[in-house]
C-alpha cells in the first residue's frame, strides 16, 4: 500500500462530514481548481500540493459514490489514473467537472484550468 493510499484512508476513516447535494459538486469543483497547475516532479511533493489533492480526491471520491460508482481510497494507488478514471465515469453520468460546465468562465480565467 502506498502512503498516499494510507493518507486517504485516514481521511476518509475521520471524515464525518456529508455535504449537500448542490453543495458537492461546487465544492469539488472549487478543489479542483485549487490543484496545482503542472507536476512537481516523481517524489517531489509539497505538503501544500498533497494537501490539496488529498482534499480534491476525497471530495471526488464522495461526489462519485453518491452518484454510485465504485470507489474506494485504495484505488488510488495510482492517484492521476483513478482521478481521471472517476472524473471520467462522472463525466459519462453528465456531472461536468469543468468550471465552465457550472457557468464560470472568471473561475476558469483566474486559474488557467479548462479540464
Amino acid at each position: 500500500m502506498t502512503m498516499y493510499v494510507e493518507v486517504q484512508q485516514r481521511s476518509s476513516e475521520n471524515s464525518d462530514e456529508e455535504p449537500a447535494d448542490d453543495y458537492l459538486l461546487d465544492h469539488v469543483l472549487a478543489l479542483r481548481a485549487g490543484l496545482p497547475l503542472h507536476d512537481l516532479g516523481a517524489g517531489m511533493w509539497s505538503g501544500e500540493a498533497l494537501a490539496a489533492e488529498i482534499a480534491y480526491d476525497r471530495a471526488l471520491i464522495n461526489l462519485a459514490a453518491r452518484h454510485g460508482i465504485d470507489v474506494a481510497p485504495v484505488h488510488f494507488a495510482h492517484p492521476r489514473i483513478e482521478r481521471k478514471r472517476l472524473e471520467f465515469e462522472l463525466s459519462c453520468l453528465g456531472v461536468g467537472l469543468r468550471a465552465q460546465a457550472r457557468g464560470s468562465t472568471k473561475e476558469k480565467a483566474s486559474t488557467g484550468r479548462d479540464s
